[in-house]
């Protein structure tokens, strides 16, 4: 059963992934009070076109919030030339079974009409 948020908080679920065999490998931003950027394998799904796997206890989590806008840092896998595009965080879903218990699943979406 998937439920998925539509505000701030997080919810619990189960979620099984498959790896993106789209046209980006990897995502990376940056976030305030963070120094470093952090990059993330892209994931997707039935549901959602892309997520990230970001663990509990993690810096980042807490300062990811469905709705915001964030400039994302896409890595093409054939490519060293990455692509700056404006992302909104769709949901942000926690895992409560499987390999990934422990973990939340954070789907993106890219907005449009990007050049």
């Amino acid at each position: 059963m998937k439920e998925y948020a539509t505000t701030n908080e997080l919810v619990e679920t189960s979620f099984e992934p498959r790896k993106q065999a789209g046209r980006y490998y990897s995502a990376e931003f940056s976030l305030d009070g963070l120094k470093s950027p952090y990059q993330f394998r892209i994931w997707n799904s039935a549901s959602t076109p892309m997520c990230i796997l970001v663990k509990l206890g993690s810096r980042v989590l807490p300062r990811l919030k469905v709705g915001d806008r964030l400039n994302v840092k896409y890595h093409p896998p054939d490519s060293y030339d990455p692509k700056s595009l404006e992302t909104v965080i769709l949901d942000i879903i926690k895992n409560v079974e499987g390999r990934f218990k422990g973990y939340y699943w954070v789907g993106f979406d890219i907005l449009e009409n990007q050049n």
